[in-house]
């Protein structure tokens, strides 16, 4: 059957704005966040029984409303690279260097904006070489190095569980010669609510620790045992931060909540004239570990002490986090 070019032009406008009715509709009773909804990212899934140095594919399912643009595999909070997409699955074959527990996410960003990532998923790898040691990070070396210890001074792993208490920052044991990048070397906070958090990365740790002093180091089975939390996020009024793809910056209150300062003046009355040295860039993938306060229209709209002293330890900092954001377009 033919169809006149006239009346095929009518019902191809007719069925657009059918489409536009309904999106409009959608964004009136529903909201935008039910038509620009953030990628749904399910549970990492992974082999029982994984060997250090033998691929293993590491996989998540994940949703849209629009087309997915990438999903990359996180290990121990170090970008590994893009994911195959396919079929509502992410998935991608990685090889764990030593036997320990690591800790694994899928983030997803789709063509709108959106983000979204799955839940960690401890990983424990129990077959393969012990890993070596040094929290991340690495202290620089000492000018004047002291000389070796002798070997009968020298700290044996010990064989029994550690007492943990909140506040504690806790690591796994290593073997000699690992770099300061090594899996084995993550750091953690050991909350009151007795599971680990982790810092995503060294300048995160420096805005609330010095050193390394007070590292304990615990088993990988006593590791394996804590439950994962939320990721430590920056301690309030110590630095600014933006995101990689977003052209703000922002101050931080209690509970990882990010305040817009709206001008270059406000944040010179607030950190200085040297204070576009004072901005730590947050990759993307950590978006959804904070949440978004009031902006900062004046320099009296936030104290930088007074917001270092409301969150003296991590705790205090995790006690107040509100929900973290959930369907952020950039």
């Amino acid at each position: 059957m033919l169809y006149s070019p006239r009346k095929t032009n009518i019902h191809m406008n007719n069925h657009r704005l059918f489409i536009y009715a309904a999106i409009f509709a959608a964004f009136l009773f529903l909201g935008p966040s039910a038509v620009l909804a953030a990628p749904v990212v399910g549970t990492v899934s992974y082999p029982s029984n994984i060997e250090a140095g033998d691929p293993a594919t590491i996989s998540a399912s994940v949703s849209s409303g629009v087309p997915i643009q990438y999903c990359n595999l996180y290990v121990d909070n170090d970008d590994k690279g893009a994911m195959t997409v396919s079929g509502g699955m992410a998935s991608k074959a990685y090889s764990f260097s030593y036997s320990q527990v690591y800790t694994v996410f899928v983030f997803c960003k789709d063509t709108s904006g959106g983000m979204g990532k799955s839940a960690s998923a401890a990983v424990w790898v129990k077959v393969g070489p012990t890993p070596p040691s040094e929290p991340f990070g690495g202290a620089q070396p000492d000018p004047d190095p002291e000389p070796e210890p002798d070997p009968e001074l020298i700290d044996e792993p010990a064989s029994e569980d550690v007492v943990l208490e909140a506040g504690n920052l806790i690591k796994l044991e290593c073997s000699e010669g690992a770099g300061p990048n090594d899996p084995c070397t993550a750091v953690y906070y050991y909350g009151a609510d007795e599971k680990r958090h982790a810092f995503p990365n060294a300048k995160v740790y420096f805005t609330w620790y010095e050193n390394f002093d007070s590292v304990v180091t615990i088993s990988i089975e006593q590791m394996g045992s804590v439950m994962l939390g939320a990721n430590v996020t920056y301690r309030p009024g110590v630095r600014m931060v933006k995101f990689t793809t977003v052209n703000r910056v922002y101050a931080l209150s209690k509970g990882g909540v990010l305040r817009w300062v709206t001008t270059e003046e406000v944040a010179t009355a607030l950190y200085g004239e040297d204070w576009n040295a004072k901005i730590d860039d947050i990759p993307d993938t950590f978006y959804m570990n904070y949440a978004f306060g009031d902006d900062i229209g004046t320099a009296e709209g936030y104290g930088v002490t007074s917001e270092m002293e409301s969150a003296p330890t991590i705790d205090d900092s995790l006690a107040a986090a509100p929900e973290a954001c959930q369907t952020c377009h950039v």
